[in-house]
């Protein structure tokens, strides 16, 4: 539950280049087990220029490992999605069920509140130190918004600022368990898009339920 996504837009604000259509299928691997993910229609992942920006902005994130991101295709840093789990690998020893009904009930208690508090401050901090100061974000503590048999939700709101200016972002997390491994499936938007917190939210379901075993 440690978050920086949000600075995948401040560098976009840096530089903007365009994104060739991605291949149909992406592959990666959480822990020992490998997964392969349909490239969402009007997705791409990142090439040429942008591939040195998606790993500038996955290095920024001390707490996770990113296993893909996603922009809307000739774009970057407006309309996304980071899939993710933590560089502290640990298997899930327990059915998905059970796992997200635990998460789901720690998120809505004062510990988990503070839990969630800590590591955005620690986000913020990472992209601060990560980019020199050049970029900062100020990011509300994420709100528990719901539980369905795939994930347990989480939104959020911040504002990424750099010199050339501030962007307001609004975000879903997805938390779930794909064959025995957590990951989350994080989506965002710039609030100028227009995209609403449920938009977000059923495309996090979506892309966590075409995730599957490789093989």
């Amino acid at each position: 539950m440690r978050y920086v996504a949000l600075a995948c837009a401040a560098l976009g604000l840096v530089t903007s280049a365009a994104s060739a259509r991605a291949e149909t299928l992406h592959s990666f691997t959480v822990g020992s087990t490998a997964f392969t993910l349909p490239v969402p229609e009007g997705y791409c992942l990142p090439t040429d220029a942008n591939v040195a920006q998606a790993e500038k902005v996955a290095a920024l994130d001390t707490l996770n490992l990113t296993h893909a991101t996603l922009d809307r295709c000739g774009s970057f840093g407006q309309e996304y999605a980071h899939i993710k789990s933590p560089r502290q690998w640990q298997p899930v020893p327990m059915p998905r069920a059970d796992f997200l009904a635990l998460i789901a009930r720690e998120l809505q208690t004062a510990n988990g509140q503070q839990l969630v508090g800590e590591a955005i401050e620690n986000a913020e901090r990472d992209v601060a130190k990560g980019t020199s100061e050049e970029i900062k974000i100020d990011t509300a503590v994420p709100r528990f918004a719901g539980q369905d048999d795939i994930c347990v939700y989480m939104a959020m709101t911040g504002d990424v600022m750099n010199a050339q200016g501030t962007v307001s972002m609004r975000g879903v997390i997805c938390m779930t368990v794909i064959d025995g491994e957590f990951m989350n499936i994080n989506t965002y938007a710039i609030v100028g898009t227009g995209l609403t917190f449920d938009q977000l939210k059923t495309r996090a379901r979506a892309i966590a339920l075409s995730i599957a075993p490789a093989g």
